[in-house]
């Protein structure tokens, strides 16, 4: 009994020691597999610069349309938010008062010219009898101061009816401008005063776009565009992802800064042919540079911040990842020019990958241009 037990015993243990060889045996050594990255060789290029701002639209003209008589405004002749062309007829204003007057300045003026006209008659008969010494002189110089009086009452009597036809041309409210009118600001049968504003036209088929880039900006600007009226792109963002684009150029430059904001003020002026843009709508402008300034540079996507600053990653002719601290020049949302660490040549990563680290193994497949890819957009 005793000697089975020490026989078990013994093959147990060979049994336990056999399973831990068989173990020891099945431990795989893992091989590192290379990271997959795509690159872009950096090289010296011209690319089309745009400079980034934000601003404020505003009509190129806009009027407001007022009364020039007192008197009951009639109906309106134009439905709010209709195109109405200069000189239109937009409001009526009671003529009847006005009509009085001028019937009232019509008829003295037409009485004084037949008293005139008998002066002028009195002169001529009178002139002759006193070169005969047929009649007195002071006769004649009574009729002929007589004549000048009249003649300078018609004067006045046409003035006074010039300003009573012109307050009855006034009662036909007319449109100054040509453009796209508001609503009525008085109702009908309302009293007008002289000065009471009726409506707003606006001409919209170009629009105005107002921006404050600080004078630095402007000084860069006037060095190095290649035009000389910038053309510009304004875009009106859409939270449905809707955006519109209008065409435009810069049409004014201020000549001193704002001693308070250091900012100078300038002015696009904008194709709005479509009236989809209106006055006052905050938008987005991108001013056009040049692009015959060659430069090193990457897509603001592929640089990354750390403690010592800005960085890159880049490909290493051992295909391993290096990170490359760099110091960059003007940037805007498509580019950031390099101005040291970077050399042409150079392959930077592009894109995000989560991992990368100095020293770490990578494949690298060579991809387009990220810059390009944004700005042809």
């Amino acid at each position: 009994m005793y000697t089975k037990v020490l026989v078990l015993i013994g093959i147990l243990a060979i049994v336990l020691l056999s399973g831990c060889d068989d173990k020891k045996e099945k431990v795989a050594v893992i091989k590192e597999v290379p990271v997959a990255v795509n690159v872009h060789t950096l090289k010296e290029d011209t690319y089309p610069i745009w400079v980034d701002f934000s601003g404020k639209t505003q009509a190129v003209d806009q009027v407001m349309v007022i009364s020039r008589v007192t008197g009951e405004l009639g109906k309106s002749r134009f439905n709010p938010g209709d195109r109405v062309e200069k000189d239109q007829i937009l409001f009526s204003i009671d003529k009847r008062e006005y009509q009085a007057q001028w019937d009232q300045k019509n008829a003295i003026l037409e009485k004084d010219q037949a008293s005139l006209a008998l002066a002028v008659a009195n002169v001529k008969r009178y002139a002759p009898l006193v070169k005969e010494q047929l009649a007195p002189k002071e006769k004649l110089d009574e009729l002929t101061a007589t004549q000048k009086q009249l003649e300078a009452t018609i004067r006045a009597d046409k003035a006074a009816l010039d300003a009573v036809t012109l307050d009855l041309e006034y009662c036909d409210v007319r449109a100054s401008i040509s453009g796209q009118i508001g609503k009525e600001l008085v109702l009908t049968g309302n009293i007008v005063d002289k000065g009471t504003e009726l409506a707003t036209i606006v001409q919209t088929e170009f629009l105005y776009v107002n921006f404050y880039p600080s004078a630095n900006e402007v000084a860069l600007i006037k060095k190095y565009k290649s035009e000389d009226k910038p053309k510009v792109k304004v875009i009106l963002k859409s939270k449905r992802g809707l955006d519109m684009t209008f065409d435009g150029e810069i049409d004014f430059i201020d000549n001193v800064s704002n001693t308070s904001t250091g900012t100078v003020s300038m002015r696009a002026k904008i194709t709005n042919k479509d009236l989809l843009l209106f006055p006052g709508t905050f938008v987005e402008l991108k001013l056009f540079v040049t692009d015959e300034m060659a430069v090193i540079a990457v897509h603001p996507d592929q640089i990354f911040q750390n403690q010592q600053g800005q960085y890159v990653y880049v490909l290493t002719k051992e295909n391993t990842i290096t990170l490359k601290q760099i110091k960059s020049g003007y940037t805007n949302n498509d580019l950031v020019m390099i101005t040291q660490g970077l050399k042409a040549g150079e392959k930077v990563v592009v894109g995000t990958v989560n991992g990368l680290r100095e020293g770490l193994k990578v494949t690298g497949t060579e991809v387009a241009n990220p810059i390009l890819s944004s700005t042809n957009k």
